[in-house]
């Protein structure tokens, strides 16, 4: 030990304290991690070639440390002498940006009745222009019947009349003969036509009604959108990992030792895996949470099947019974049963999960750019729980956040039938 810490063990009687790591008294201070350390830790070689002084001295460091930080939390906080206003100020702009943006998506939907509305009042005007056509047809069939019979009865009797005098020569005969032959070629289209009409073709509509259908069927396949089956979700803090900490809300989860390691803390705190659950899982229907992933660095999300819980602690996405996505640094990758797909997108502050139990899909979405980024499709038996994963970088705080999608005042079994009522009526409040 240095000569000039050799009354160290004199002054360490007036400030009592334990080494974190092993028990013992503590001796001196280590300036490089900042801490204060015993015997042990000074013949284990952790600290070799550190810099250490008395414990007072350390503590006189600690304060000064202290007196800076409060000083320029001070200086902070001077600057911000209108909290109160700006947060005001603030929430005035909120609410006027989530006005405008309600106002938009109102008109966006106005436009997209009045466009439905204007091709349905198309559909039904050639649909009636097609019955009175028809109609229209059928009366005159009414009508050239009787001129037709008329007609008929006129060509009979020059036919009869033509027999007496078949034995002439008269070249009027032959004219007689041609003007008997084009009323009888009359007769014979208006049969022909009668029978056209009578029996008419619907094809037409037929051809309406499919293009009506494709219409319908290119809608489904836009509807519904996964956030109209959106929820909130929280984290489940019954179990966790020792070094996740969950917000009151349960909507917040954390990563780190200390919110303020220390230099050997940072040291210490290696790159470690740690899993959290939701608090819900499902059986049935379709569901769609969001996931705020900005601050989070390296992250999995997925979803698990209640037999994975049994197998202990593991990484997601490395069995047969987890689903996941992860983001490594700028890869992306699609995690299931040990294999790996790479995605090609490198930006992600907001991921969409979307999961269909009927159909077995799990579906993810990088929310700000509408962009589908991976689809599982399997089949799913077992209560699924969506399944969340933070790596911890050193020196840095991994923080991720899950996003509100329905307003708190409403209940957890609101329906989809219920919200669409609901955004209806809203949708004619906001128009009118």
């Amino acid at each position: 030990m240095p000569e000039s810490l050799s009354s160290a063990s004199s002054t360490s009687s007036d400030f009592s304290g334990a080494c974190s790591i092993h028990g013992n008294a503590v001796v001196v201070y280590c300036r490089d991690c900042e801490v204060m350390v015993c015997d042990t830790c000074l013949t284990d070689r952790s600290h070799h070639k550190h810099d250490f002084v008395t414990l007072k001295s350390g503590f006189e460091l600690q304060i000064e440390a202290a007196t800076k930080r409060v000083k320029k939390l001070k200086t902070s906080l001077m600057m911000q002498t209108a909290i109160k206003s700006q947060v005001t100020k603030a929430k005035n702009d909120l609410e006027e940006m989530f006005t405008v943006a309600k106002e938009n998506v109102a008109e966006q939907y106005r436009e997209i009745r009045e466009l439905m509305d204007q091709n349905m009042q198309q559909a039904f005007l050639l649909i009636q222009a097609l019955n009175q056509s028809m109609i229209q047809d059928m009366d005159q069939l009414v009508r050239f019947g009787e001129e037709y019979e008329e007609k008929k009865k006129s060509v009979q009797q020059a036919v009869k009349q033509l027999q007496r005098t078949q034995d002439t020569d008269d070249a009027t005969i032959i004219m007689k003969i041609d003007e008997v032959e084009t009323g009888i070629e009359e007769i014979e289209d208006y049969h022909r036509n009668f029978l056209d009409v009578i029996t008419f073709d619907n094809r037409r509509l037929k051809a309406l009604e499919d293009s009506i259908s494709k219409i319908v069927q290119m809608n489904k396949d836009l509807l519904p959108r996964p956030w109209e089956f959106g929820e909130n979700i929280t984290f489940d803090d019954s179990e966790t990992h020792e070094h996740l900490r969950i917000s009151g809300d349960k909507t917040k989860v954390q990563y780190g030792v200390s919110l303020y390691p220390n230099k050997r803390q940072k040291r210490k705190q290696k790159e470690t895996v740690a899993n959290v659950l939701a608090s819900q899982s499902f059986t049935e229907g379709s569901h769609y949470w969001e996931v705020n992933v900005r601050n989070t660095g390296r992250w999995t999300v997925g979803v698990v099947d209640q037999g994975w819980l049994k197998k202990g602690v593991q990484a997601l996405g490395q069995d047969r019974l987890s689903w996941a996505l992860q983001m490594d640094g700028d890869s992306l990758a699609a995690l299931h049963n040990d294999d790996t797909i790479m995605i090609r997108e490198s930006v992600i502050e907001r991921l969409g999960v979307f999961l269909d139990f009927k159909k077995g899909r799990l579906q993810f979405f990088n929310v700000l750019s509408g962009t589908v980024l991976h689809t599982f499709a399997g089949k799913f038996k077992n209560p699924l729980s969506p399944a969340f994963s933070i790596e911890s970088q050193e020196g840095s705080t991994a923080v991720m956040r899950l996003c509100a999608l329905m307003p708190k005042d409403l209940e957890r079994s609101y329906s989809r039938e219920d919200r669409r009522m609901s955004s209806d009526s809203g949708l004619e409040r906001a128009m009118n």
